[in-house]
């Protein structure tokens, strides 16, 4: 889907996009099927609109925060008074307030809508591992493959789309992206030969129970993760909210851009944990 073109319809240009991460499942096989990496952008101005509105539902249904993994299993803070039905009813508001706040692309039908710009990105860890087995120039985790692709496409978004200076990014607390790209911003020869990534100002790992912008990012990488299993009518609403969804499997994965593995050779950045 095509973005870019809603930015000529207003003449405020942000100086400023705010990008935040989840994923949902581990880079794990064993466990998984796949690993899905989701993530929002917005401006302060509609991050704060956005923000009102998710605090104002969870006060409705008394929730403190939306883990989506433990209000599905009704554990930890979603035990206790809780059931099926009072948790639909909630991630089905949180739902509606997405609704109210996502980007929409020109189309025949509409003329579009300024908003938060979703993206997500899953890769088939089976597929992974054999792209990897293939072709030793694979990265050796998927979690790197999600965190370079989730950031590029948002970089893409904030700068070329909307004519942003300058991007903050923000991580679920415990995860591996955020590491991955840490590596590059601290390497003179990958922000050398990649320039844009001195525009990213700030890189933090945040607890999702205090920030709305990382649990509506957390809701979204669990809908495409669990796509192939709809079984709530608040799944199915998520699904259709426009956003720019990519499925990797082995072409790409055991393709790399020659490009892009020359670089990688000449950086060695840290060698994370190998994919299992």
């Amino acid at each position: 889907m095509k973005y870019s073109k809603l930015n000529k319809r207003t003449n405020c240009i942000p100086t400023l996009v705010q990008t935040y991460f989840d994923g949902s499942n581990k880079a794990d096989s064993t466990q998984y099927d796949v690993i899905t990496l989701a993530s929002i952008s917005g401006t302060r101005h509609e991050w704060r609109r956005f923000n009102r509105e998710w605090w104002r539902v969870l006060n409705k249904h008394r929730a403190a925060y939306l883990h989506v993994t433990d209000a599905i299993a009704q554990k930890n803070d979603f035990r206790d008074g809780w059931n099926t039905t009072r948790r639909n009813a909630l991630i089905m508001d949180c739902a509606k307030v997405i609704g109210h706040h996502i980007a929409l692309p020109i189309r025949d039908d509409g003329p579009g809508r300024l908003g938060l710009y979703s993206h997500s990105i899953t890769i088939k860890l089976a597929e992974f591992i054999k792209a990897r087995q293939d072709n030793p120039d694979v990265p050796r985790s998927a979690d790197e493959v999600c965190a370079t692709q989730a950031v590029d496409d948002c970089m893409k978004w904030g700068f070329d789309g909307l004519g942003a200076q300058n991007i903050h990014l923000y991580f679920d607390q415990g995860e591996p992206f955020r590491g991955h790209i840490c590596d590059r911003l601290n390497h003179p020869k990958v922000l050398k030969q990649i320039p844009a990534l001195t525009r990213i100002t700030k890189i933090m790992d945040l607890d999702m129970r205090l920030v709305p912008a990382l649990q509506l990012a957390d809701l979204l990488a669990w809908s495409v993760s669990h796509k192939q299993d709809v079984r709530t009518k608040w799944h199915e609403r998520l699904l259709k909210n426009p956003h720019d969804e990519y499925l990797v499997g082995y072409e790409q994965l055991a393709n790399p851009l020659p490009k892009a593995v020359e670089f990688a050779k000449k950086w060695k950045l840290p060698k994370r944990r190998l994919h299992p």
